[in-house]
């Protein structure tokens, strides 16, 4: 991304918690960090609120979309449940080791496929996971995200109809947003289909 595109989502990002630069020796993982990661957490670096001193930074969460991204040093930790199995620690077979979980919605993970840098996306407690292509990249992705958590913040109290779903005018323009970024409105409007909107 350009410099002004990586200051623009790094602005965008900025409204929905504290962003720090953080090294790649915050890296807990026992596989190597990929190079995008690096370069997303020294550049937007998504850090959060600490609540309790105990648990640290909490990371943050794109407004009512859900999505949320840790700090890098707890980012190894968001494999429980998809790599390995969170109550014995054995490794999932069908788990790919070419996947590296990188944000999720709800326990539906959001996948950095680290052989070809795409970004998959997957439902959890389906039985099985059959992840499917989002994004061609992290960049991507975030700016698609950070496009209609904008949204959603600026849309306050509104967003939301007496049913609590997301009014049309405010759907609509989290598509326009996302056209721009995705450079295409069918794309939009599948990307708003795996956010359930």
């Amino acid at each position: 991304m350009s410099k002004t595109s990586i200051q623009h989502l790094r602005d965008q990002f900025s409204r929905f918690g504290e962003l720090r630069p953080q090294s790649r020796d915050q890296w807990k993982g026992e596989i190597p960090l990929p190079d995008v990661l690096v370069d997303f957490y020294e550049r937007i670096g998504p850090w959060g609120a600490t609540h309790h001193q105990s648990v640290g930074p909490v990371g943050i969460t794109l407004s009512e979309t859900n999505i949320s991204f840790l700090p890098l040093h707890r980012l190894w930790n968001l494999q429980a449940g998809y790599r390995w199995d969170a109550s014995d620690g054995q490794r999932v077979p069908q788990w790919q080791e070419n996947w590296l979980v990188i944000a999720d919605q709800n326990a539906d993970p959001f996948i950095l496929d680290t052989e070809t840098g795409r970004i998959l996306y997957a439902m959890h407690g389906t039985g099985a996971w059959d992840p499917y292509e989002v994004a061609p990249d992290l960049y991507t992705l975030a700016a698609a995200l950070a496009a209609v958590g904008v949204v959603f913040l600026e849309a306050d109290e509104d967003l939301r109809d007496d049913d609590w779903a997301v009014k049309p005018e405010h759907r609509l323009r989290a598509m326009r947003e996302l056209a721009a970024v995705l450079g295409d409105a069918q794309d939009a409007e599948n990307f708003l289909a795996v956010l359930e909107l």
